[in-house]
């Protein structure tokens, strides 16, 4: 019985060792399975893997590069289209300012109120006789000009052309001609030329009158030279101080040489201004005859033609200007 039980035992021992024998070898084979995967993954896989992560950065990168110069790019034009927009307006700005100052100095100028009067020296009001207003009645008043001022329209030069004039110049354009006696430089003369040139020293006028016709005429500043005199007496010719075309004593700062002749005649810049004016038309039309104006139609002429008679409508009024 003894040999029995013991050769149960040694059984059993045996069959438990076994199973564990090949619990051992299944784990080695799930070991040696999960070893090779794992070198598998190591040596293929994780490098393909890291491999395509490395691509994914670079690329990444190279789009975060090229959005931020674009950004860079979009922004520096926006920029560039912001300071643009913004000197456009500060020149609208200050053209627009300078409009309002001038229109506050038309408004100013034109307004009806009587100008005010500046207080005596030592703070003294000047005396004034007879009754004086209320101050309550003078304040209604000045209230009243100011909205009158207020309300002052605004003026602007137009200008419109004369048919008649406009159709002379037309006809005399298609023939030009320097005759005196064609209607269009005939009224001309009437109206401007021999008003402008007729001074107090009738001969001497005529003479100049026919020199600027000929374009012999020429003007000359007053130098240090020595005043010549050839033919003509110092009355005749004038001086510094004296003009020859008026007699009248001014500052002479130019003078005139007609032709070929040696004299010179000492002029008032009124008298140099009122010759200018008709030497700039006679200038004019004379280039208009040669066909050397060129850039202008017909339009531009005429109201060129109508300045030109404008400064000598001036000029024969008295208004003339003076350098200084």
């Amino acid at each position: 019985m003894k040999n029995v039980r013991g050769f149960l035992k040694y059984e059993i021992n045996l069959d438990r060792n076994w199973r564990n024998l090949q619990l051992v070898c299944l784990r080695y084979t799930n070991c040696s399975s999960l070893q090779h995967c794992k070198n598998k993954w190591t040596n293929g896989s994780v490098t393909v893997k890291l491999y395509d992560i490395e691509n994914f950065h670079s690329s990444t990168e190279q789009l975060t590069d090229l959005e931020a110069h674009k950004m860079v790019r979009e922004a520096n034009v926006k920029q560039a289209t912001a300071e643009k927009q913004l000197k456009e307006a500060q020149g609208k700005i200050d053209v627009l300012q300078a409009e309002v100052a001038a229109l506050k100095t038309l408004v100013l100028s034109s307004s009806p109120t009587s100008p005010t009067q500046e207080p005596l020296p030592g703070g003294k009001t000047p005396f004034k006789k007879g009754h004086t207003r209320n101050k309550s009645m003078s304040s209604a008043m000045s209230g009243s000009h100011q909205d009158l001022s207020v309300i002052q329209p605004i003026v602007k030069d137009c200008k419109e052309a004369d048919l008649s004039l406009y159709n002379e110049f037309r006809s005399w354009k298609d023939e030009p001609t320097m005759d005196r006696t064609c209607p269009f430089l005939d009224k001309i003369y009437q109206e401007d030329i021999f008003p402008c040139l007729t001074f107090s020293k009738s001969e001497l006028a005529s003479a100049v009158l026919e020199a600027v016709e000929n374009n012999t005429l020429s003007i000359e500043p007053v130098g240090l030279q020595p005043i010549r005199f050839v033919k003509a007496s110092a009355v005749e010719c004038g001086g510094p101080k004296k003009c020859a075309l008026t007699g009248q004593s001014k500052s002479c700062k130019h003078r005139i040489k007609l032709g070929d002749s040696s004299n010179y005649y000492y002029i008032s810049p009124f008298c140099r201004y009122r010759i200018t004016s008709v030497c700039n038309f006679f200038t004019y039309i004379r280039y208009i005859q040669q066909g050397l104006v060129k850039q202008q139609d017909v339009d531009q002429m005429f109201w060129e033609v109508m300045q030109l008679r404008k400064e000598m409508s001036l000029a024969k009024l008295g208004y003339f200007k003076e350098e200084l």
